[in-house]
């Protein structure tokens, strides 16, 4: 049973309290049009925290097929979570810290798609075509230019406290999992699916979690299920339709041997740019079902606030709703979303307004800077996993052997980037790309500190953890070779001061950045 009257929502690809319900496909250009919860316009932002406690409720299934099907959804009583808090990887509750901030949204998400549709669909583009401008595009060119954003201040998950990312990260992960598979604990048969419709239907699959007030509520989004980052679903193939629209610099034509997800290449590194937006716009499955998953649940919890989270491609279709909706998102591990989001139009907020001296760089006294604590959209990933990195290119990289054109690299909003490489000796290497691998290895207190500057044992338990061995600087379950430490070399030297990198010396939640400002995406390809 759906819950009726909570007060605040969460969206997020996590695990502690879940709900997946099939939407059936809508087109791109649909107008989106969700209810959102009242809000405070508070010129300052409260310095006091809070706690919420989430736990697992639902999980569901939204189909991206033209089929109107019904939705796949799981309901957990609470003697069944008794039951399975046995049998979880991760604890059914997870606790996270909040705080308040001051952000921007659109004021309505009628005028914002019609702004999105007009930014491409334009009267000039009709009439280069060689035809008048339709009566739509007419339409969206007038109500887009009434988009006005709002001045809010909203509650949002507080990411600089590691227990909090965590907690995230680990309402992620159940997604990936069915009801069938062994690693899916299920206590029941109390799924509502038919022979012709479930989890092997392509689609999206995500959580529903939620405190026991059901003031805060998290959905959780599945990211891409290919074997290269240990998924075998249903949903695969479609996974990689979509990656590959999204994430590639031309429809996937990495080179003569692929097959391409749209008709934009030119030859000679060349790409239409016209044609590879509208393929974007067009053709792409599952933002258009995001935004549906995003109303529906909206319409549901009328007086809720929506976070969002999410793994890989999942941590992208969060990012993109972040923008959309102006809500906060976590995403884990996610390919460079900058480029598709461009591609789709997404409108964003304008700069924000100067309060203070305090806001001004120092060599452009007239604009503002932006502010890491009121940023809603956050990424999180580390230095060798070459997905969010945008290094897992070429025909012959791990991406490219099994399909996949995963070429952007530059990501929206705030980034922690945990360097793996520099602190702790990783190789580059796919397998880092699971979400177990961020949880179990990374989103702990003392995730970069060497053996040497811990306890006995501190240094037991991180060895035990698998994260450091104390010959050859590297896990003990992982292939390749590790950086040697200088208590591996034998030497009385002196320790070098830690390095102003932004890690923290490998402790707690490393300090953010903004890409977007300054990274560029297919740099080798020209756009005509």
């Amino acid at each position: 049973m759906l819950l009726r009257s909570p007060s605040a929502l969460l969206l997020s690809l996590s695990a502690a309290c879940a709900l997946q319900i099939p939407f059936s496909a809508r087109t791109p250009l649909d107008d989106a049009r969700p209810t959102f919860p009242p809000l405070s316009a508070s010129a300052g932002v409260s310095a006091g925290q809070g706690l919420r406690s989430l736990t697992l409720r639902h999980a569901v299934h939204l189909s991206t097929t033209e089929q109107h099907l019904p939705p796949s959804k799981r309901d957990y009583s609470s003697g069944e979570l008794d039951v399975l808090a046995d049998l979880t990887t991760y604890s059914n509750t997870q606790h996270v810290k909040t705080r308040r901030i001051r952000t921007q949204r659109p004021s309505s998400q009628a005028a914002f798609q019609a702004a999105r549709r007009a930014s491409y669909f334009t009267p000039q583009r009709a009439m280069g075509l060689g035809r008048l401008p339709t009566l739509q595009e007419l339409e969206d060119a007038a109500l887009g230019s009434t988009l006005e954003w709002d001045e809010v201040e909203v509650e949002v998950p507080d990411t600089r406290d590691v227990e909090t990312l965590a907690a995230f990260g680990k309402m992620t992960s159940n997604a990936y999992t069915t009801p069938d598979a062994g690693n899916w604990y299920d206590i029941g048969s109390g799924w509502n699916r038919s022979d012709s419709f479930g989890w092997k239907e392509d689609g999206i699959r995500g959580h529903v979690f939620a405190d026991e007030t059901n003031s805060t509520v998290v959905i959780a989004i599945k990211g891409t299920s290919a074997f290269i980052v240990g998924g075998d679903s249903g949903t695969s193939k479609n996974d990689k339709i979509n990656d590959n629209l999204f994430f590639s610099c031309c429809c996937a034509r990495v080179d003569w041997s692929w097959s391409t997800v749209c008709d934009c290449y030119d030859g000679n590194r060349q790409c239409r740019q016209d044609c590879i937006e509208e393929a974007v716009m067009t053709k792409s499955a599952y933002y258009p079902v995001a935004t549906d998953l995003y109303n529906n649940v909206s319409a549901i919890y009328p007086h809720a606030q929506i976070w969002l989270a999410g793994h890989s491609l999942g941590g992208a279709l969060a990012a993109m709703l972040s923008r959309t909706y102006g809500v906060p998102s976590i995403s884990f591990e996610s390919p460079g979303d900058l480029l598709p989001s461009r591609r789709l139009h997404l409108p964003l907020p304008p700069p924000p307004r100067n309060r203070s001296r305090d806001h001004l760089t120092s060599h452009d006294d007239k604009r503002p800077k932006r502010s890491f604590d009121d940023e809603l959209t956050t990424h999180v990933y580390h230095s060798a996993d070459p997905i969010p990195n945008g290094v897992c290119t070429g025909a012959f990289s791990t991406c490219g052997l099994v399909g996949f054109a995963l070429e952007s690299r530059c990501h929206t909003g705030k980034t922690i980037m945990y360097d793996t490489v520099g602190r702790l000796g990783w190789s580059v290497d796919i397998r880092t790309h699971s979400i177990h691998v961020i949880v179990d290895k990374l989103l702990v207190d003392d995730w970069g500190v060497k053996p040497s500057e811990v306890d006995g044992s501190a240094t037991g338990s991180l060895e035990a953890a698998g994260l450091r061995r104390k010959r050859g600087g590297w896990f003990g379950w992982w292939p390749g070779r590790g950086r040697k430490d200088e208590d591996d070399k034998g030497g009385d030297k002196e320790e070098e001061p830690e390095p102003e990198d932004g890690q923290h010396g490998g402790r707690g939640v490393p300090e953010p950045h903004f890409e977007d400002e300054t990274c560029s995406d297919c740099e080798k390809w020209t756009y005509v």
